[in-house]
């Protein structure tokens, strides 16, 4: 069974444990934790087929050990996260449809803040501007419903302040669509995704870029961009597709990777641009499968000064074989700028966490990296992107990072 279906096997076997999200009147962490610890990790911890999540902080990325032994906030089901200002969201999925925020107190330690619900899993989460947060919620298939819902999450409250519904149509013209990432610019929300069959998971039209654009705060549908330079933009269930830089323009990010959900790749890896509030693609185009000799990135994390650190996947060319398998990665930073690609030598090549955000951590000009190799476990690595190298540090009791985040 590929790694990325076992995960998710794994998480709908634990939706039948009960969800016990505190209030911030309850308990905080334990007393092993230290009061303003900066650095939030999710560790995510597999033991007879489950999978518990502890939220813990600590002080030191670079040296000791990073584990969950008396201290943490639980949290069982499948959870992602996500961080707007200073809270960090955790999002139930496969099932699962409730939500929390975490955030820290005055006496320095973290605390569940807020509780609020969808009606289905969110398909997409992601900072609106500094107050909210945005979230995309769709049927599961045409016959689970026509409609899907966009919901404005309050970052301070942790609550849903709006929620707008939108016909699915257009974008289950040719399959019902998959989700790849949600991004908001002067007024417009743009949502990526790529046509998959909802039964057997076939990606049958992989020879286009789709983004779909709506009106914000009515949510109503204004275009459906196009572009056959590149397929479709991000992977499933990586929130990957598209993301914002300092200048407001977008960057939608295509690999078509076998070995992240397609079940077949037509066109280059390869990145386009979307100028700040426009519904137009301009004629930037950066062959990134080309420029690394025939690679196709896996997860990306934007650093900032158009650069962007990932894991490429090495396996060349994808087959069949490799469908959802989310292995043998190596570390490279992309100069979107230039258009170049640099290895990370000192981070070995290992295997992905399958179908999530990339949790990985950009703090102080460095980017914090959690990597699981066999035989040695978790380890963070510090990653300086202006030399594309990287120092080895705190190890982590885990069997992986579900989030990782900074809280002052």
């Amino acid at each position: 069974m590929n790694k990325i279906y076992r995960n998710c096997m794994i998480a709908l076997a634990t939706l039948s444990i009960s969800v016990g999200l505190a209030s911030c009147e309850e308990e905080a962490l334990g007393n092993e934790e230290t009061p303003f610890a900066p650095y939030v990790l999710s560790l995510g911890i597999t033991s007879n087929g489950a999978t518990t999540y502890y939220v813990v902080t600590t002080a030191d990325l670079m040296s000791g050990t990073i584990n969950a032994v008396g201290k943490g906030i639980e949290q069982n089901g499948y959870r992602d996260y996500d961080q707007g200002g200073q809270t960090v969201f955790s999002i139930g999925g496969l099932g699962l449809t409730s939500a929390t925020g975490i955030v820290r107190g005055g006496d320095g330690y973290l605390y569940e803040k807020g509780d609020f619900v969808f009606n289905n899993s969110l398909n997409a989460f992601t900072q609106m501007d500094d107050h909210s947060m945005i979230g995309l919620e769709l049927p599961a298939n045409k016959e689970s419903g026509s409609k899907m819902t966009f919901y404005t999450v309050g970052i301070e409250d942790a609550a849903i302040t709006r929620q707008a519904q939108a016909p699915v149509y257009p974008i289950d013209q040719l399959e019902w669509p998959s989700i790849t990432g949600i991004c908001y610019s002067e007024g417009n929300v743009y949502v990526t995704y790529f046509p998959m069959n909802p039964s057997n998971f076939e990606t049958l039209y992989t020879d286009t870029t789709y983004v779909a654009v709506y009106s914000y705060p009515e949510m109503s549908f204004k275009t459906l961009m196009k572009d056959t330079r590149t397929g479709p933009a991000g992977s499933w269930n990586a929130f990957n597709g598209i993301f914002k830089v300092e200048s407001g323009d977008m960057y939608i990010m295509s690999n078509s990777a076998i070995a992240n959900g397609f079940s077949q790749g037509t066109k280059n890896a390869a990145f386009l641009r979307i100028p700040k509030g426009e519904t137009r693609f301009d004629d930037y185009y950066f062959d990134f499968e080309t420029a690394s000799g025939g690679l196709k990135p896996s997860h990306i994390k934007y650093i900032g000064n158009g650069l962007v650190f990932a894991e490429v996947s090495t396996i060349t060319p994808q087959t069949s074989e490799h469908r959802w398998g989310d292995k043998d990665l190596k570390c490279c930073i992309i100069d979107l700028n230039n258009k170049t690609v640099h290895d990370i030598e000192e981070i070995p090549v290992h295997n992905g966490d399958g179908g999530r955000r990339f949790a990985a951590l950009v703090d102080g000009g460095y980017v914090y990296r959690p990597v699981t190799t066999p035989g040695e476990g978790t380890y963070i690595y510090r990653i300086d992107p202006r030399t594309a190298t990287a120092v080895k540090g705190a190890k982590v009791a885990t069997t992986f990072v579900g989030g990782f985040f900074r809280l002052d």
